[in-house]
């Protein structure tokens, strides 16, 4: 807090989540030549509004207020913003999304084709088929809004979908939005207290950490990191019967997997191993 700011309201959510305000006679307004709320966990979405609505980010910001202060009910809210949608705009910069838009760009021409750098958008998953969940990779459209009534590609199988009903409504994630609890502090509301963490290991993270834009695919749990030492040590000295336990049901597949983390050439991918580093963590 800057020490020039007087006579505001202040409402916060946690971290890099909150207002500067002022409330009066049931009317709330922002400071003026300077954007006093936050964006953060709101700036990665495209503008759901109409055109004509420019700084979207302030009136939802001021519907989020004005449910705090009882002038509208969470009813209002899903009314409002149930008909739009989670929506953000990211670039194809790898080749690994590059590839998933394989079967759009068959038989199109190059001008036609979504190239390297070009802007797509992507949708947050609210539903699974089959178990696995959906996660609707679109091209870029001058519309965002118009593209949950349009084919997708579903970006863990590479499938083509269709459907509003595989992208999240805009109220949940508002609703979720002011639900985010502060993680780096405790208590809930008031003064918190500050969080101490104790390390009891240390995990190397590579370069691959800095996959900004396909964290956005994959948004049902944050971002994992593997010990990688702690999986080879786990596999050299696994028994037959603690393997069958976890699933690994045959002699054979277990040797195979001693023999690789001998050599440390473990496939961090294949079934096996993720039915060991899924093991572990859940023995945390």
């Amino acid at each position: 807090m800057k020490p020039e700011k007087e006579d505001m309201w202040f409402y916060g959510i946690s971290s890099k989540r909150y207002a500067l305000y002022t409330y009066e006679n049931e009317q709330i307004k922002f400071m003026e030549g300077e954007r006093s709320f936050k964006l953060h966990g709101l700036g990665h979405l495209t503008n759901p509004f109409p055109k004509d609505v420019e700084d979207w980010q302030a009136e939802i910001w001021e519907d989020i207020l004005m449910l705090h202060y009882g002038l509208i009910s969470e009813l209002d809210i899903e009314e409002k913003y149930s008909n739009m949608y989670a929506i953000s705009r990211l670039t194809v910069s790898t080749a690994n999304v590059l590839r998933r838009f394989k079967g759009i760009n068959i038989k199109k021409d190059w001008k036609d084709q979504i190239k390297p750098f070009n802007f797509y958008h992507v949708g947050f998953q609210v539903a699974e088929k089959d178990g696995q969940a959906v996660k609707p990779l679109v091209p870029f459209s001058n519309d965002p809004q118009s593209i949950v009534y349009e084919p997708f590609i579903d970006y863990a199988t590479g499938e083509i979908k269709q459907g509003s009903h595989y992208f999240k409504p805009l109220s949940r994630t508002i609703m979720q939005y002011v639900d985010h609890l502060e993680h780096k502090f405790d208590g809930e509301n008031g003064v918190l207290e500050r969080k101490h963490v104790h390390a009891d290991s240390v995990v190397y993270i590579g370069k691959e950490a800095n996959n900004i834009d396909e964290q956005e695919l994959d948004v049902k749990k944050a971002q994992e990191f593997i010990d990688e030492k702690l999986v080879y040590e786990f596999i050299l000295n696994l028994t037959p019967e603690k393997a069958r336990d976890i699933g690994i049901k045959h002699r054979s597949a277990l040797a195979y997997l001693k023999k690789k983390a001998k050599e440390g050439k473990l496939n961090f991918k294949s079934n096996h191993v993720q039915r060991v580093v899924n093991h572990i963590q859940s023995s945390y």
